[in-house]
């Protein structure tokens, strides 16, 4: 089979693999066969696609996976009853209800913290990356490399993290353990 018929037979069996977890997780109680035999397919879906084409056919059977996995998530919306139940008008404490203070305060500081503090301290933590980088033998150009893929990295996971913790003293300490990595680096005089 050629590379186009290893990507065919890749993006058909990715299709499959949808078909079989959905089929799967629409039981009453999960098939521990069923879902093994899902994830196998995607998997041997995925390497039909690499073998063939690379991180190019590794990409267009995810496509198709993806794809699949749309049409049933909209299959499945358009064929699901009204709900009769009425919305919620929660508003996830976006603002407080009624005459409830504002608390601007707390959230100016929140996002200094998460948008400005976090970046600052993800810099630092890619600072530490390239010296360690440098240290271990690698090239400028490659330890600058490291360095630009973990600032967002770094970055968007501090960001997750802070926002999902409700402590400020946690949130200071995340942000002083990430900030720490560049320590060893101005130590040395190296940043």
């Amino acid at each position: 089979m050629g590379a186009g018929g290893s990507i065919i037979a890749g993006s058909a069996l990715a299709i499959v693999a949808v078909a079989v977890l959905r089929v799967s997780w629409g039981q009453k109680g999960r098939s521990a066969a069923l879902n093994a035999a899902g994830w196998g397919f995607a998997l041997a879906a995925l390497i039909l696609g690499w073998t063939a084409a690379g991180a190019w056919g590794a990409s267009v059977v995810a496509l198709w996976a993806m794809g699949a996995a749309c049409a049933v998530l909209a299959w499945e919306g358009f064929r699901s009853p009204a709900s009769r139940a009425k919305a919620s008008n929660r508003r996830a404490g976006m603002m407080p209800e009624g005459p409830a203070p504002l608390q601007i305060g707390a959230r100016l500081t929140t996002f200094t913290l998460v948008a400005i503090v976090a970046l600052l301290s993800s810099i630092a933590f890619a600072v530490g990356v390239r010296w360690l980088a440098a240290a271990m033998g690698a090239g400028e150009a490659n330890a600058n490399v490291l360095a630009l893929f973990a600032t967002p990295v770094v970055w968007t996971v501090l960001a997750f993290m802070l926002l999902m913790t409700a402590s400020r003293k946690r949130q200071i300490v995340y942000l002083a353990v990430t900030a720490s990595a560049a320590l060893p680096a101005i130590l040395v005089g190296a940043a």
